[in-house]
């Protein structure tokens, strides 16, 4: 069983206020800028090479998302797993993730 190192986690009285998907020309896999806004607070967040995009619109309305990176992976791709707790459960996986600067 794996265990994983939670990155950052947004509960229900975060919102997602942008999201923005860009693919590299002649590339298949998708870069994801997400912004969380709470209040005054806003995280934005960088997810690059998503392995399944389908699950991006469960981030319009969530109740929880977990970013958490996969702790001794063999593998040196996908080891950052996005959990969306929503009207039901739906995960993706991303090779990288970081904060993006807010200026």
């Amino acid at each position: 069983m794996s265990s994983y190192n939670t990155l950052y986690e947004f509960d229900s009285s975060w919102r997602v206020t942008s999201i923005a998907m860009t693919r590299p020309l002649g590339e298949y896999a998708v870069n994801l800028s997400v912004s969380f806004a709470k209040a005054d607070d806003v995280v934005s967040l960088e997810f690059l090479r998503i392995d399944d995009p389908q699950n991006i619109i469960e981030l319009m309305d969530f109740q929880n998302v977990t970013v958490s990176e996969e702790v001794d992976s063999d593998r040196d791709f996908c080891t950052i797993k996005v959990e969306l707790v929503a009207d039901s459960y739906a995960e993706f996986w991303c090779d990288a993730v970081s904060m993006k600067s807010t200026l």
